[in-house]
């Protein structure tokens, strides 16, 4: 695979009255051509000064950052003509734009004319479901369709390197799941690298071919999302009851075990996630206390939501 991004050893650290804070220590990873990457970690894990470092909008401590080869302390100005960026939400689109006008305006900035990106101009309105609205100011749009905007401006010039914080940020299901077969496919055609950080984990494991997990500014997992289920993943048992527990049978379960209770229309339901199929005859003691009527018991597979948990948590994150 031919690489479009490296990152060496890079750490940032900042100045907060008379503290300071290591945002980021000592990262490194690569990106290539075509692949997704998704970054994954707590609120104030790093996420964020990275993709702000690779911009060039956050001016790091130490370490080399390279977007197609260029250095991007030394060729800011190249480095921006290979990169598409969405952050923090919509921010980087003009509200007073018409949709169209934004995507026009912001190839603008990078030297593309208008001939330069017609086709892709045309594909991302008709692919993104803006063409009715290409030529309605984006103030009007709901979050969703202004996020919808900002996405397609960042892939306008077919940048190198694209990065994309939040993309399904206000997006309804069936959008943000039309989004990701978009991306997965933009990534194909265009051999882009896409860098995404999102909170969505369904998202980031269908789209993304692989993931870094990041905590306290540091990479403590880059593995496929293949590999990273099959290392960590564990048994889910699903227990469906007629009657809620008891606050004595809820507090011994939590106690002794990874848990989650749900209330349906169903019943009541209880989410174990169990290392040791052993542990089945304690929880089946503690709900014998009360002897509640047991409609199904359902092995179910971990999501990746639980097995980015496991991965904090083996590395000392309270969850």
């Amino acid at each position: 695979m031919e690489e479009v991004l490296r990152i060496e050893n890079l750490s940032k650290t900042y100045k907060k009255k008379n503290n300071e804070v290591l945002a980021v220590k000592d990262i490194s990873f690569k990106g290539y051509k075509g692949e997704i990457l998704g970054m994954l970690g707590p609120n104030g894990s790093g996420k964020t000064t990275t993709v702000k470092s690779i911009v060039t909008i956050v001016e790091y401590d130490k370490g080399q950052i390279f977007v197609n080869g260029i250095d991007n302390k030394k060729h800011q100005n190249s480095v921006k003509q290979c990169i598409g960026a969405v952050l923090e939400g919509a921010r980087n689109i003009y509200w007073r734009l018409t949709a169209k006008e934004n995507l026009i305006y912001f190839a603008g900035l990078k030297g593309f004319g208008y001939k330069q990106i017609k086709d892709n101009l045309e594909y991302f309105l008709e692919k993104l479901e803006l063409k009715d609205v290409a030529n309605k100011q984006v103030r009007e749009f709901s979050k969703g369709m202004q996020q919808k905007v900002a996405v397609a401006c960042a892939f306008i010039t077919s940048p190198k390197v694209v990065l994309l914080d939040e993309p399904t940020l206000g997006l309804d299901i069936e959008t943000a799941r039309n989004m990701q077969q978009w991306i997965k496919l933009i990534a194909k055609q265009q051999e882009t690298f896409i860098l995404i950080t999102s909170h969505d984990m369904r998202f980031i494991e269908n789209v993304c071919d692989r993931v870094l997990i990041i905590k306290e500014g540091s990479i403590i997992a880059n593995d496929s999302v293949s590999d990273l289920k099959k290392y960590f993943m564990r048994k889910v048992y699903h227990i469906l009851l007629e009657e809620d527990l008891l606050d004595e049978q809820k507090n011994n379960l939590e106690k002794g075990f990874r848990v989650r209770f749900e209330h349906t229309d169903k019943g009541h339901s209880i989410y174990l996630t169990l290392e040791n199929d052993s542990y089945l005859y304690d929880i089946f003691e503690i709900l014998g206390r009360k002897k509640q009527s047991i409609q199904s018991i359902e092995i179910l597979n971990d999501d990746f939501e639980d097995v980015f948990l496991e991965i904090l948590r083996r590395n000392g994150e309270k969850i």
